[in-house]
């Protein structure tokens, strides 16, 4: 078991494919499959159930991911320690949609200009899926939205830290023939921060209804159904095309947090705290 073996099986477990793994990797097949099998063998376990089409990870599999995933983010993290004066490497990052609509381009493009040697890259996910991917080192930072209790306290995860970054203004859309009988709210799927906030004001009424979306031109157009309100940002709305006759009501404000595992520390990440300090709007 090695740094390069551990690679390979990680991208083949995201690929659910050897071919499309070597394709990535630029390797030939048979090297990874050798290296596949003697992993295993080393393991003692089936790591991956194969069938004509896809590699899926065995329930022993996902276990050893979640190991993986943390042993190859510590070598980064040790890598990048030991040239403390220049950020390299890479920075894998999480976000809500929301966020990546509406304020990330120019954070990135002046990351990029003044970090150039970092490989940074970006996953799109709802709030509660990025802090799991989070705590098990899929990723090493994200941009999410930690609900307050009843108290309004932030609740963050106790092996996470975070550090407030954007507020938000929440507005909801209701389109013009909206039925307050039987409300309809267009979100995306649970762990959504918004989603939960738009449940919990339209809950005020009769149960909700939620229609899953995946993007926020979906919820669009579900609005201009005229079946579906809608919760998102101030910021976003200014990026989109409103339905004709949608009214827009604010419902509240929410902080965007940037969270990372606690005691993680890289050269690539204090750069990224930096960047999104001084596009803070806080």
């Amino acid at each position: 078991m090695n740094h390069t073996t551990l690679q390979m099986f990680k991208i083949v477990a995201e690929e659910q494919s050897v071919t499309k793994a070597a394709q990535r990797l630029g390797r030939v097949q048979s090297n990874i499959t050798t290296r596949i099998q003697q992993l295993e063998e080393d393991l003692g376990v089936a790591l991956f159930v194969r069938d004509s089409k896809k590699m899926i990870l065995s329930p022993e599999g996902e276990s050893f991911l979640s190991y993986t995933n943390k042993i190859l983010s510590l070598a980064e993290e040790a890598r990048q320690a030991l040239h403390p004066g220049k950020p390299a490497g890479s920075l894998h990052m999480g976000s809500m949609e929301a966020t990546a609509v509406s304020r990330l381009m120019p954070v990135f493009q002046q990351f990029h200009r003044r970090y150039p040697d970092v490989a940074l890259t970006l996953a799109t996910q709802p709030t509660q899926q990025l802090l799991e991917q989070v705590r098990h080192a899929s990723l090493d930072c994200a941009l999410v939205s930690l609900l307050p209790d009843a108290g309004g306290h932030i609740q963050c995860p106790e092996d996470l830290e975070y550090v407030d970054v954007f507020t938000e203004r929440l507005m909801l859309l209701i389109p013009e023939t909206a039925n307050s009988h039987n409300p309809r709210l267009a979100a995306f799927p649970r762990g959504c921060s918004y989603r939960a906030r738009g449940e919990a004001l339209l809950n005020a009424q009769p149960l909700v209804e939620v229609q899953d979306v995946s993007s926020y031109h979906s919820m669009m157009a579900s609005v201009a159904s005229g079946r579906c309100s809608g919760v998102l940002p101030e910021s976003v709305a200014a990026t989109l095309t409103l339905p004709e006759g949608t009214q827009q009501q604010f419902v509240a404000e929410a902080l965007t947090q940037l969270v990372w595992r606690k005691g993680y520390h890289s050269t690539a990440l204090e750069a990224m705290k930096q960047i999104l300090a001084s596009a803070s709007n806080l």
